[in-house]
């Protein structure tokens, strides 16, 4: 699939030449408006207040010497720039960048007329760039993306290099158009739309602004088109992948930690650090809010079902896993969660079912289990629950 469409919407450029029609990257903003993309152009870098406003934008190029006005006594025919004042430069630079990465994930240009390998290593030690994985900085002289189509033949070919900025600007370009269109039809199911659900959700009971939020989410899911994303991208072969990283990546996929909940929000799959052990909760999200045949109910007092699940590590970890077939030999009296809580893995145990409030574990929950992985548990507990006993089979008749 052709990359020439990834790169979307607003582009950023700051430079302390913007205005100077000779410097090269005029030419490049040409080459920006050329493709009808809008660009903000800056010549320092901006407020902080501004940083704020730049969500959404497809990329930023950023000049690595920014020069304001009051260095221009420093830049007549002859003069050399003092260390002092690059450093000061590239010390602002840094901390514009960090400022950029704690808020967004968007690709960086960083284009320049001095040494790249010392830029490079400026941002290797501000540990902005790394060379055993693919950055989402990208670093180039100026002068070789001088021309007509230069600059974007130089994203294309970088996207390619990079598989989270192209799976990035894939995904985001059918979230976009989902988003639209989720919106629009609501709109014209009725404007207060969101004032039905919440006045539902709220008389129900339960946290209004975590349900809201998984009905958008749910629909937009459903309104975005089937991804094709380019296999030849993804496939290319790069850096071997460390056991650590498959791991980490894994938990992302199943697990999030607990700085991103809700602290009032309680669900099904909601994991809680006692001890050696975890506990994890898989009463159905529609029980875990407060009784509503009792008024004035607490939150602290709903009741969670909790299985205890002890740490499995090692060479018992890896006599359950069932090679062919990608997953653990499991009894029908327990579940094994692999790579959650920084990489641990967990043989649960559903002989013995705890039942605490929440106002006894709140303080202890360290992240939340997702579907399909605490569904699964789920239905393995009730299978459990209703199991019927069998007579043994002799191990004589076996042999």
């Amino acid at each position: 699939m052709p990359t020439t469409n990834l790169f979307k919407g607003i582009a950023v450029v700051i430079d302390d030449e913007i205005d100077n029609k000779s410097a090269n990257v005029y030419n490049i903003i040409k080459q920006i408006e050329a493709k009808k993309m809008p660009c903000i152009k800056y010549n320092e870098i901006p407020h902080d207040d501004v940083i704020y406003h730049l969500e959404g934008i497809s990329f930023l190029l950023l000049d690595w010497m920014l020069y304001h006005k009051e260095h221009t006594k420093y830049l007549l025919a002859g003069s050399t720039v003092p260390s002092t004042l690059k450093q000061s430069i590239i010390k602002n630079n840094i901390s514009f960048l960090k400022k950029l990465k704690e808020r967004y994930f968007v690709p960086i240009f960083i284009f320049t007329d001095e040494n790249i390998n010392e830029v490079i290593a400026e941002l290797r030690k501000a540990k902005l760039y790394f060379d055993d994985k693919p950055n989402y900085i990208f670093v180039m002289n100026k002068s070789e993306l001088k021309g007509r189509t230069k600059l974007t033949r130089k994203i294309e070919n970088w996207a390619r290099t990079s598989p989270s900025i192209y799976v990035l600007k894939e995904w985001e370009n059918e979230y976009n158009k989902a988003k639209n269109c989720l919106f629009h039809d609501f709109y014209n199911l009725g404007p207060s739309w969101p004032c039905v659900l919440w006045k539902n959700y709220d008389e129900d009971g339960v946290n209004p602004s975590s349900e809201l939020g998984e009905v958008i989410t749910r629909n937009i899911h459903t309104r975005m088109a089937p991804f094709a994303f380019n296999g030849g991208i993804l496939n290319k072969r790069r850096r071997a992948v460390g056991v650590d990283e498959v791991r980490k990546v894994l938990e992302g996929e199943r697990c999030i930690s607990k700085d991103k909940l809700l602290p009032d929000s309680i669900s099904t799959g909601d994991i809680f650090k006692v001890g050696d052990k975890i506990m994890i909760n898989i009463r159905p999200d529609c029980d875990c809010i407060p009784d509503r045949n009792q008024p004035g109910s607490l939150i602290d007092e709903v009741k969670l079902y909790l299985l205890k699940g002890s740490k499995i590590t090692g060479p018992n970890l890896k006599k359950a896993f069932v090679k062919d077939y990608g997953h653990f030999y499991e009894q029908d009296s327990q579940s094994i969660i692999f790579s959650i809580t920084n990489g641990k893995s967990y043989d649960l145990r559903f002989k013995d079912l705890t039942i605490e409030t929440w106002g006894q574990l709140k303080d202890k929950r360290i992240g939340r289990l997702l579907p399909p992985y605490i569904t699964r548990i789920q239905q393995r507990y009730a299978l459990y629950l209703q199991r019927q006993g069998l007579p043994r089979t002799p191990p004589k008749a076996i042999s």
